[in-house]
This record gives C-alpha cells, structure tokens and sequence, in this order.
C-alpha cells in the first residue's frame, strides 16, 4: 500500500530539508544539528498522526498479523518502497550532513532514520484487519536505504540515483476505484504507469574515468502492465458482479535508453543553467527507449517518460 503515504513522505521531507537549507549559513554548527533532528523528528510524528487519522482510524482493528502480497502487482509495488526508502534516506542524510556530521555518520543516520520513519507504518498495517504487516515491504524499504545510505557512506551522495517516471494507461479507466479516477490519484495508485529507473554514469561512479560525457548516462528501467488487481484481473465491483479481465495478460517491463543530466553544473553562475542542472538530475527527461516484455522482440520508443 504504498501509495498512500507516498504523497506525504515527498511532499513533507522536501519541505523540511528545504526549510533546513534555507537557513543562514552562520548559525553554529550545534544549533543546525538541533535543527536537523527537530525538523525530521517532526516530521516523522507529524507524517503518522497524518496516516493514523487518514487511513488507518478508520479501520477495524485485531491482533497484529502478517500477509504475504510478495507477488502482488508483479512487485511494481515493491519497486515504490525501495524508490520511498531510498529517497528519504537520501533527504535525511543531506539534512545530517548540512547540519554538521561527518559523511559517514551522515550516511549512518540518515538510513537510521529512512528504516525507523516507515516501521510504523507496517505496524499499522499488521493491526488493521484490511491489511498486514508485510515481510516483502520490510525487505524493500530495507533495500532502499541501504543502497543510499551505502553511497553516502562511500561518496557523500547518491551517485547511482533512483527515480521515478510515470505515463498515463489505459487500465485505470476500467478499474478506477482501485487504479485511481483522476491523474493525481492514477500516479500514485495505478502500478501500470509507473516506471522506477536506475541512472548509471560511469564519471560519477569513478572520479575521472575520461572516456564518458558527464551529461549522459544509462537507465536500467522497470515496469509492468495489464494488471488490474493485486493478484489476478478478477473481482466482484461494489454491485457484488464478478468482473473478469483475466483476458488481459499482465506482464513485466525492462527499459535500457539513455539519459540527460546536468547536475554537476548546480554551482553554475547563471541562474538558467542552475536551473536546468537541477531540473534534470530530479527529473528524468523523456528519452529514447528499448522496452523488452518477456520473449517479445524488443520495443524501441523515441521518447519515453
């Protein structure tokens, strides 16, 4: 059930991580580390009294409880917890590392704090009698921030990114109660437009390897389609009809393209190109794809986003 806190951990880490930069650079380094654990302390309360009254209320309660949703949604689901971690291990170890730490104490707690802000949430889970606690979650948030906290550890920031792309479907409009009745809600709820990416340049990963534009890197990406329901493409709608798609064949999605990113040029004099340098290693631009879907011949896409 990733997306429904996925809006809340993106939208409050950004804004305290940039609440935590905007402030002067002469404040002594003690009061940025205060600064630093009051504002992710914060916001791990503030995020989970959010969820609790949200989501999780309104629920009936029982003993806590474990499911096995390892094989729901071809584990595009999974791949959004380890995007979640990853992100929130990288904010907080930015934030830790502005305020003062070492790199490596940085990168420490930084996945420190990205494990302990989504344990909660699994707890939750596993009280609520419409969901449990997940082991396949707990295995990908783990994930995510281990592979942050691991490159912030090594190189004091993330030089293997992960991100996120999405692109309308179709299957939404069969099943919007589930994938989601608008785009706000269809990015967050309809696993079949969601890509997650993994950006590889070989000048980042070594300091000078002189043989690779520092604009271009590689994207290994992942996704999936034609699922409409977690396990299968069946279920009764809120009239008690059995509606049966298992016609439609859900299938996983490989990507391997190019990407464009400016970053290195975020200390750039002109704003223009400040800009650009920061939109671009946020945001994946579209680029030209090959999609590969189980012994199919590959798909070539000129623009994919």
């Amino acid at each position: 059930m990733f997306y429904k806190y996925q809006y809340i951990i993106f939208l409050l880490i950004f804004t305290s991580i940039n609440s935590l930069y905007s402030q002067d650079t002469t404040i002594y380094s003690n009061n940025r580390k205060r600064s630093a654990w009051i504002g992710l302390s914060t916001l791990t309360i503030g995020t989970h009294a959010t969820l609790y009254k949200t989501w999780y209320s309104k629920e009936t309660k029982r003993s806590f409880h474990w499911v096995n949703d390892n094989k729901n949604w071809l584990q595009i689901d999974k791949a959004g917890h380890v995007f979640g971690a990853y992100f929130s291990a990288t904010a907080a170890s930015a934030a830790f590392r502005y305020s003062g730490y070492s790199q490596k104490k940085s990168a420490l707690l930084g996945t420190g704090f990205s494990l302990a802000f989504q344990m909660p949430i699994e707890y939750f889970d596993g009280k609520s009698s419409g969901w449990g606690a997940s082991s396949g979650d707990i295995i990908a948030n783990a994930a995510g921030s281990l592979f942050a906290g691991i490159q912030n550890w090594h190189w004091g920031k993330a030089r293997i990114p992960i991100r996120f792309s999405f692109r309308p479907s179709h299957f939404a409009a069969k099943r919007p109660d589930m994938l989601g009745s608008n785009t706000p809600s269809r990015m967050l709820k309809d696993y079949n437009g969601q890509t997650y990416w993994i950006d590889i340049n070989p000048e980042r990963i070594k300091e000078r390897p002189n043989f690779w534009p520092r604009w271009l890197g590689i994207n290994l990406g992942y996704g999936a389609d034609g699922m409409l329901g977690g396990d299968d493409n069946i279920w009764k709608d809120a009239d008690g009809r059995v509606q049966d798609y298992s016609h439609i064949k859900r299938n996983r999605q490989y990507y391997i393209g190019p990407s464009i990113s400016f970053g290195y040029l975020k200390k750039h004099p002109n704003k223009a190109v400040r800009a650009l340098a920061y939109i671009t290693d946020k945001i994946r631009i579209p680029m030209p794809v090959f999609e590969f879907t189980g012994k199919n011949n590959p798909t070539f896409h000129p623009l994919y986003w």
